[in-house]
């Protein structure tokens, strides 16, 4: 039986896409003015500079309300919250740890930014010719690759 290091597990990570979230960012804003970028693959990747006042991807991003500050930092709370229950609660299983910690760090990330900055700071755009994916960071690919994880499980393992 697999020692249960679950907490150790969900710090080491989380802590892990916090930092790699936070790096980005600030390496973002230190070299790209706002609204600016580049390309990285033509026709396909750009990275660009841009604030995002909603959600991951740009849902409700609207920078003239100010109840969506209040609404997501609540949001996130809660997430966090859920988060933690379900660490105490569940079986011991090292990958729902770690898609757990993903989603912890990413949150987290963001977090940061809407507290310090009340926006989050987007750079990586994805498009194919006109069609852009809403622009996002490392810690909406956090969320949503600890999103996939913890999805897998409790659908390979309904028990859970």
């Amino acid at each position: 039986m697999a020692k249960d290091n679950r907490y150790k597990i969900l710090l080491i990570f989380a802590l892990f896409w916090i930092i790699a979230d936070q790096a980005s960012k600030w390496a973002i804003v230190r070299n790209i003015p706002l609204y600016d970028g580049f390309a990285v693959i033509p026709h396909c990747f750009n990275i660009v500079h841009v604030r995002n006042y909603g959600a991951a991807f740009g849902f409700l991003n609207n920078p003239d309300t100010s109840w969506q500050f209040w609404f997501f930092v609540c949001v996130t709370l809660t997430a966090l919250w859920i988060i933690l229950y379900f660490m105490r609660k569940m079986p011991y299983s090292k990958l729902l740890c770690f898609g757990f910690s993903c989603i912890l760090g990413g949150a987290a990330g963001n977090f940061i930014d809407r507290i310090r900055l009340r926006y989050v700071i987007d750079f990586i755009d994805i498009y194919y010719k006109q069609w852009h994916w809403p622009v996002f960071n490392i810690a909406d690919i956090a969320i949503c690759l600890g999103t996939l994880i913890a999805a897998w499980i409790f659908y390979k393992e309904p028990n859970r």
